[in-house]
């Protein structure tokens, strides 16, 4: 009976317990790096393997931050990106929100795309990821070195 309780107590603390983004790399990107040879043929955007959110959708050049999820099912109930960050010479936090009703891949590209991120010098100096559902329920996060300080 011992066992059980304490199976029974794992598993609860495990379906509640909240998965952590892995972050594969962060470096500015140029618009042309997204082009891929279905594109110059089709003159449609092919993500390939990735999911990518960009703070402004008219715009490839910025600084992205490359994330793999651990789990495929949080990554089909996620509902909204909250991009949290801070820029060089300042304290204050930013943030950005964006829709993400059809997430079907666990390779996530989080572009900062708006023009004061374009050159390979503007990158924000912390920054923080969260996944939401629906109700606002962080799935999966990640955040920079420098946020967790």
């Amino acid at each position: 009976m011992k066992r059980l309780i304490t199976f029974l107590t794992l598993v609860a603390l495990a379906a509640t317990a909240r998965a952590e983004l892995t972050v594969i790399s962060s470096a500015h990107r140029e618009a042309d790096s997204f082009k891929r040879f279905s594109e110059y043929l089709t003159g449609k955007p092919s993500e390939g393997r990735y999911e990518i959110i960009r703070s402004d959708d008219s715009s490839r050049d910025g600084f992205y931050v490359s994330l793999l999820a651990s789990d495929k099912a949080a990554i089909e109930q996620v509902s909204t990106v909250k991009v949290q960050f801070v820029r060089a010479g300042t304290l204050e936090i930013e943030s950005f929100e964006k829709k993400a009703d059809s997430l079907k891949k666990k390779r996530i590209l989080v572009g900062f795309t708006e023009s004061e991120w374009h050159g390979s010098k503007n990158h924000p100096m912390a920054w923080k990821i969260e996944l939401l559902d629906s109700a606002g329920t962080v799935l999966e996060s990640a955040q920079s070195f420098l946020w967790s300080e």
